[in-house]
């Protein structure tokens, strides 16, 4: 049994609903997870596997059997998907967000938080960023900007949603973060999901919650005079027909309006699966 094939197992394993051994636990369900936040658990990243990406080199800790460029990929769960078959996701919610990210090696180097839109916005204008190359820095303490010295910002997009297993029905939360060539990608996205319209009881028109639309992601392969890389496709395939999917979607976007969702934990995301480096590609 190949790595992806035993992934894929223990997923539905542990998705499944289990016998018990003996007695009925139910009375005592929840316990143990009393002191447990937001900030205990982590969404996972569903990102694109690229040719040089950690889990595709064997000589790379991080390396997993069977994963190679094109595959989406869980950073929480290991799990691997076909790019070309795709997988099924619910979007829950969508945000834009500005990741400060420190030299590429050396002191500093590194995720070091997260920017909302107006403020880079106001730091823009106020000179505090400064632009090089088609990219925003903060300049050096004499006014200098360096590519390789230089924090810099990267422009991402957050596509919050659920992943919907087509053979067993189980939904997993997961997070598509889309930089750089990927961000034209994510206004499709949105501009795809803002066109859907579906009549309401009193005859008038209206776009239904995002999450009620199934969305087909695969991946492409893709290129630039600065090289190769895979990319992302979205596809509309209809509606959700299971409440149970309708419910997990609506159920994340509440969590995530009210701060109760997992942490994004940037910092571990960095060049390992796909999610915006300080010298992201794509």
């Amino acid at each position: 049994m190949s790595k992806s094939q035993s992934n894929d197992l223990a997923t539905q394993e542990n998705t499944a609903v289990a016998a018990l051994p003996f007695g009925d636990w139910t009375q005592d369900a929840g316990a143990g997870m009393e002191g447990a936040g937001a900030e205990s658990f982590a969404i996972p990243f569903l990102s694109v596997l690229q040719k040089i990406s950690p889990q595709c080199d064997e000589a790379d800790a991080k390396f997993i059997p069977d994963a190679k460029g094109g595959q989406l990929f869980n950073s929480v769960t290991s799990e691997l998907f076909d790019g070309k078959t795709g997988v099924v996701f619910l979007p829950a919610a969508y945000q834009r967000r500005f990741l400060r990210w420190g030299p590429r090696s050396g002191e500093g180097a590194g995720f070091k938080g997260e920017l909302m839109p107006e403020a880079v916005a106001a730091m823009q204008e106020s000179g505090e960023l400064k632009e090089l190359d088609g990219r925003w820095y903060f300049p050096l303490e004499d006014g200098t900007l360096s590519d390789k010295r230089c924090d810099r910002v990267a422009d991402v997009r957050n596509h919050f949603g659920v992943l919907v297993n087509e053979a067993t029905g189980a939904c997993t939360q997961v997070l598509m973060t889309l930089g750089s060539t990927q961000i034209k990608k994510s206004k499709l996205l949105m501009s795809l999901l803002s066109g859907v319209r579906v009549k309401t009881p009193a005859g008038s028109m209206a776009c239904p919650p995002t999450w009620a639309n199934r969305v087909r992601v695969t991946t492409v392969p893709e290129s630039n005079d600065k090289g190769s890389w895979y990319g992302v496709k979205f596809e509309l395939e209809g509606f959700v027909t299971d409440r149970e999917h309708y419910d997990a979607g609506k159920a994340f976007h509440e969590a995530l309006a009210q701060g109760t969702a997992g942490k994004v934990n940037y910092a571990e995301a960095e060049g390992a699966t796909g999610a915006p480096t300080a010298d992201d590609k794509f």
